[in-house]
């Protein structure tokens, strides 16, 4: 009997034993599999930060760039001792852009809103300043009307290459919209012609708003014929021009976060006339970011103000 009971003693220590090895053996595995899943996550989180990084290291490169083909303010305060460049990008970089050159006794001044924003935005806005330099420097033209044609022409023929490619119904109909004025000093008149954007002039207390075509350039073409008429008028030394995007005047924002509307922005740019031009630049930015408060920029935001 006693040996007995030791031999169930024996093989229940032994049996304990077994199940304590096997226990343990199993907590080794389910913690290595635990480990190798952190590890695999840590592995995926740190290609993905490294792809974020060069992605962003892109953006910001393709900012220089951008930023390199367009012209500084200081071109624009050695042809306009008053004047600004309000430029608030939405994202690293912008779908906007400004131009400007003096061709003899004329200056040509263009702002430009490009289909969409950010990097496809940017891409678009490479091109406009590319075409521009074709059609105005290299050719010569300091006609705002016909420029506007020829440049709606180059872009179409741009896309029309590329979209020969592209099935009809995923092809993009991207386009932009432009002010675009030559001043005349000779002459004391400007001319003026655009794509969806219009010319502020403000003399003393007269505010004129000269508006362009309804139809922007490039973009889908549901007209049989595109004119961009011009439209001259004279100025006077003092007088101010602004040229603008939409984007100031279509951010949330206020009290209500609705849009800070063309009305608003229009009665702003009146009221703050009287001010020197890079005063009335940090006004404006000033009243922008108190409407905006927290509520996200909603597009690329582009004014430029000269005095003449």
């Amino acid at each position: 009997m006693t040996q007995v009971l030791a031999s169930k003693n024996s093989f229940h220590k032994y049996n304990y034993f077994l199940k304590t090895i096997a226990n343990k053996l199993f907590q080794t595995d389910s913690i290595r599999e635990v480990y190798e899943i952190e590890e695999t996550i840590a592995l995926k989180e740190k290609i993905k930060t490294i792809k974020s990084n060069e992605l962003n290291d892109s953006i910001i490169y393709a900012k220089r760039i951008q930023e390199g083909m367009m012209l500084k303010e200081k071109h624009l305060f050695r042809l306009f001792s008053e004047s600004f460049i309000l430029f608030k990008p939405k994202d690293i970089v912008s779908g906007d852009f400004y131009w400007f050159t003096k061709m003899e006794n004329k200056t040509i001044i263009a702002v430009v809103d490009c289909t969409g924003h950010g990097i496809p935005g940017a891409f678009m806005s490479v091109l406009g300043i590319n075409l521009l330099n074709q059609i105005i420097i290299e050719e010569k033209n300091t006609d705002v009307s016909y420029i506007l044609q020829r440049l709606d022409h180059k872009l179409k023929k741009a896309f029309d290459y590329s979209n020969d490619l592209i099935d009809e119904d995923k092809r993009p109909f991207d386009g932009m919209d432009i002010s675009l004025c030559c001043i005349d000093y000779d002459t004391k008149f400007l001319t003026y012609a655009g794509a969806l954007r219009p010319l502020y002039h403000i003399s003393k207390n007269d505010f004129t708003s000269l508006e362009g075509s309804h139809y922007p350039i490039g973009g889908m073409n549901l007209e049989s014929i595109r004119r961009y008429e011009s439209q001259s008028m004279n100025f006077k030394k003092g007088d101010r021009l602004y040229l603008c995007s939409d984007g100031y005047a279509d951010q949330f924002g206020g009290p209500n976060d609705k849009k800070f509307m063309t009305k608003k922005f229009k009665s702003t740019l009146l009221k703050t006339a009287k001010l020197s031009m890079q005063t009335q630049q940090l006004e404006l930015e000033r009243m922008f970011h108190e409407w905006k408060g927290n509520v996200e920029q909603t597009d690329d935001v582009l004014v430029l103000g000269v005095e003449l």
